[in-house]
C-alpha cells in the first residue's frame, strides 16, 4: 500500500508540473536543449531570505549588471535528485573560465522550511561547493518566495515513516539582477549544456 501512496503521489505531482510546464510560453535552444521563456513567467519576483552563514541575502542587492544567479529548489533530506543538482552547480562552478565564474552565484533555496533551518543548511551546503549560497526562512516567507516563483512543492507523509519528504519541481533557473529569468534548465541538461549556456549570456 506504500508504494501506492507515492505512486498516487508522484502522478499527482507529475501533473501539476506538466500543467505548469506546458503553460508557460518557450521555446529550446537547439544546441543545448535548454527552455528559453519568451513570455508569460520570464521575470521572477524579488526575495529576502536568510543564507546558511546567517546573513541576511536580499536578491536585490546580490547581483550587479552582468552577474547571475543559478537557482535551485529543493530540501536538505532529498535522497537523490537535489544532491544531484548540487553537484552539478559543483561542477559548472569548477569548470566555467574563472572570469566567468565570478559573475556567478549558484543558489539553493529549501522548500523544506520547517526542518532546513539555518543550522541545518549550514551543515548541508558547504558539502558541494564553497559558492554555493543556501536559502531558508519563516515558513510563511519561504512559502511566499515559492509561490512567488511558481515552484510546485507539497509535503507527503506516510505513516509508517517517522519523517516526511517533498515532491517538488526541478527546473534550475538562471536569473540576472532584475530576477528576469534568462533561461530553465532541465535534469536532463548536463553541466557542458548549461555551462554553453551561461558563456552566451554572459559578456
Amino acid at each position: 500500500m506504500k508504494y501506492a501512496r507515492y505512486s498516487l503521489w508522484a502522478l499527482v505531482g507529475l501533473a501539476f508540473i506538466g500543467f505548469i510546464f506546458i503553460n508557460l510560453p518557450q521555446k529550446t535552444d537547439v544546441e543545448t536543449g535548454t527552455i528559453m521563456p519568451i513570455a508569460g513567467f520570464n521575470k521572477g519576483v524579488p526575495f529576502t531570505l536568510k543564507s546558511h552563514t546567517g546573513r541576511v541575502f536580499n536578491s536585490k542587492n546580490e547581483f550587479n549588471d552582468g552577474e547571475l544567479g543559478l537557482m535551485f529548489f529543493g530540501f536538505t533530506h532529498c535522497p537523490v535528485i537535489c544532491p544531484t543538482e548540487l553537484q552539478k552547480f559543483a561542477q559548472i562552478m569548477d569548470d566555467l573560465p574563472a572570469d566567468i565564474a565570478d559573475k556567478i552565484t549558484p543558489i539553493f533555496i529549501t522548500v523544506d522550511p520547517e526542518r532546513d533551518t539555518v543550522e541545518t543548511l549550514q551543515a548541508y551546503v558547504p558539502l558541494f561547493h564553497e559558492k554555493i549560497v543556501g536559502l531558508s526562512g519563516d515558513v510563511e516567507t519561504v512559502h511566499k518566495v515559492l509561490d512567488d516563483w511558481k515552484v510546485f512543492y507539497t509535503k507527503v507523509e506516510d505513516p509508517q515513516y517517522t519523517e516526511y519528504t517533498m515532491d517538488h519541481s526541478t527546473y534550475v533557473y538562471l536569473i540576472d539582477h532584475e530576477m528576469n529569468i534568462k533561461a530553465l534548465y532541465r535534469m536532463n541538461n548536463t553541466s557542458e549544456q548549461i555551462i554553453d549556456s551561461i558563456q552566451k549570456m554572459v559578456r
